[in-house]
């Protein structure tokens, strides 16, 4: 072999390698902030199974952590996925705080349920594949 097609094979084995790193780290951006937000949504439910309702300072101080959190996140995310795919999730959040202040414990649950089922969705479409790579 040549020292050009050496060079050509170090250079799309150093290309693929670059490559996969960036869709690593991609993958566990987008694990650990949907993983943040579903911890989250089990830390509300323990809460208010223990307190006895949605209307209390812990449910209601968890649901602000969990929407500071996830904004926070969803600015990194913006840079991997179309961010109108992604807000819909901070649009839940936001209202789980006006059950919470308009004392709704229903449709709480409802939204409880929508996040959750967001997360799951999520973490299927935004995970990394070898079709990023390519």
């Amino acid at each position: 072999m040549t020292k050009y097609g050496w060079f050509r094979l170090i250079s799309v084995f150093l290309l693929v390698a670059v490559l996969t790193f960036i869709c690593v780290i991609e993958d566990r951006l987008v694990f650990s902030s949907l993983n943040a937000v579903n911890n989250y949504c089990y830390e509300i439910e323990s809460a208010v199974d223990k307190n006895g309702g949605i209307v209390n300072g812990e449910v209601a101080s968890l649901v602000d952590n969990m929407e500071y959190e996830w904004k926070e996140n969803e600015k990194k995310l913006c840079f991997l996925v179309n961010h109108k795919s992604i807000e819909q999730l901070g649009v839940e959040i936001v209202r789980l705080k006006t059950y919470i202040d308009e004392e709704e414990p229903i449709e709480f649950y409802v939204s409880l349920d929508i996040v959750k089922n967001y997360v799951e969705t999520f973490q299927h479409f935004m995970g990394a594949s070898f079709h990023n790579i390519l």
